[in-house]
Formats: structure tokens, C-alpha cells, sequence
């Protein structure tokens, strides 16, 4: 489809406070990241609908997600409507950079790359607990060990939250989640480029870069690799998950986890 008459095809890049949202896609009856932007861009007459690089889910933070649209060709000062759309966002979102693309661009299918950072709090603090979990990593050898095991390819369906079974949405019986969990074998295949653990004064940072993720993937890794920093799981167990062997369904919270990268070259 081409573009319409005196449109503009544009890209947003956007921060939010996902504690503010029932997550990013649009819900009925909640607030979403999606829906208070749309709400945004219809009144300053922008109708047209707009595709994000992921959803993220609720609670989850993003400092670089990607969202792609038309837009009137008189919205053509884009530093203009980024200021007119903020003041409408704020103060839990905020425009980062609008930049014109070609009309083949959309913000999902065109990423190659996408980084999510997942941040650890030394202190147990009111102040930092909504962006943060409070945990202190004792074995920092081992757990970057852990970390390294996970790059590569591999089919993360035993990461992926899909219903059921002790998840947090059980709307699948625990045999439908079973027969589930076969069908979409094949289609969870991800490619985990780098992982990276930084310490930064009284944080941890857990840093995962990768062409993709299923959804509460990298919580379910996480939640893993704190078992295993605590004693109780072992990186021979890591590895079986990663072969399909062995289902362990620790998901951390969402407040920690952050989108922090979206790349399209």
C-alpha cells in the first residue's frame, strides 16, 4: 500500500513508565501505552494507526521503543508536533525523536537488533523499587557464566509465558497449555546475540541483545539465573531448558525490565 495523498511516513522514538500502564498494546476498559498515544495523535488530527517494535508487557519500561505512522503532510515541522505531543504525554511519556522513513518501514518487521536491559537494586528502597528489583547477585563468576550459555540459537519456547499452569494470565487449563506448548514449537526459535552484566554503584544491569524475544522471555531468564546465583538450580539445568528437556517457570517482576535498543541496519 502506498502512502496516502500529502502524507509523510515518519518514526517515533519513545520513552514511558510502563508502572503507569496496563502494558503497551491497546486494551479495552485500561490504559495502555498504545492508547494514550493514539489519544495524542487524534488530537493534534492524526487518525492514521501506528505499528510498535514489540509490546511490552504490563509494568515494563521502555527508554527506545520504536513506533512507525503517517501523518499529514502539514504536520511537516517535526520538532513541532514532538513538543505539541509531549505536552499531551507527560508526564509518564515522552517523544525521544521523530525521523522521516520510507514508506516500506515498519517499526516491527524492519528491526534487525533489539536490547533489553533488566536492573537489579542493591537496596531495597520505596524510591527505587518501581524501576528496579531489589536483589544483590553474590556469585558474580557464575552468573556471567550463566549469561554466556544463553547466546546463541536456540527455541526459547521454555521461556515464553503462554498461559496456564502457574502463569499469570491462566486462561489455558493445564493440558490445553500442554498441547499450546507443542504448537508453537518450531515458531519460537530466537537468536541471542550478546548478554552483558555491569555493575554500576548500587545496581546491577543485566544486558540482553538479540534479534527478538517471546513474551516474558527474558523475565523467565532472569528469574532462572537468580535461582541459579542463589544455589538452587545448576548450569546443567540451564542447558537443558534450552534444549527443551526441563520447564522451570520462575519469571521475575516486570518493574526491572527495560526496552532499551531497537536497530534497523
Amino acid at each position: 500500500m502506498g502512502f496516502a495523498q500529502d502524507s509523510i511516513k515518519i518514526a517515533m522514538r519513545i520513552a514511558y513508565n510502563g508502572g503507569a500502564f496496563f502494558g503497551f498494546q491497546s486494551q479495552k476498559d485500561v490504559l495502555s501505552v498504545s492508547g494514550t498515544i493514539e489519544a495524542a495523535l487524534q488530537s493534534v488530527g492524526i487518525f492514521s494507526n501506528f505499528v510498535g517494535s514489540g509490546r511490552t508487557d504490563k509494568g515494563v519500561h521502555a527508554s527506545a521503543q520504536v513506533i512507525s505512522l503517517e501523518i499529514p503532510s502539514y504536520w511537516h515541522n517535526l520538532e513541532l508536533l514532538k513538543q505539541h505531543l509531549n505536552a499531551k504525554l507527560f508526564p509518564f511519556i515522552k517523544i525521544k525523536q521523530i525521523w522521516i522513513v520510507s514508506e516500506d518501514f515498519n517499526a516491527r518487521f524492519s528491526a534487525k537488533r533489539r536490547g533489553y536491559c533488566y536492573v537489579l537494586s542493591k537496596q531495597n528502597s520505596p524510591f527505587l523499587n518501581a524501576f528496579s528489583l531489589p536483589y544483590s547477585i553474590q556469585n558474580v563468576a557464575l552468573f556471567k557464566q550463566a549469561l554466556e550459555i544463553l547466546v546463541g540459537t536456540y527455541d526459547f519456547r521454555a521461556f515464553m509465558k503462554v498461559g496456564g499452569c502457574g502463569d499469570e494470565d491462566i486462561n489455558l487449563q493445564c493440558k490445553e497449555y500442554k498441547a499450546k506448548y507443542k504448537e508453537i514449537k518450531g515458531r519460537s526459535v530466537r537468536t541471542i546475540y550478546r548478554t552483558k552484566l555491569l555493575e554500576r554503584r548500587h545496581f546491577w544491569i543485566l544486558s540482553f541483545w538479540g534479534n527478538g524475544f517471546l513474551r516474558s522471555q527474558i523475565r523467565l531468564m532472569v528469574g532462572f539465573l537468580l535461582e541459579i546465583d542463589k544455589g538452587h538450580l545448576g548450569l546443567e539445568e540451564l542447558k537443558a531448558q534450552l534444549m527443551g528437556k526441563k520447564i522451570y517457570r520462575i519469571p521475575v517482576a516486570p518493574n526491572g525490565l527495560f526496552l532499551t535498543r531497537v536497530d534497523y541496519k
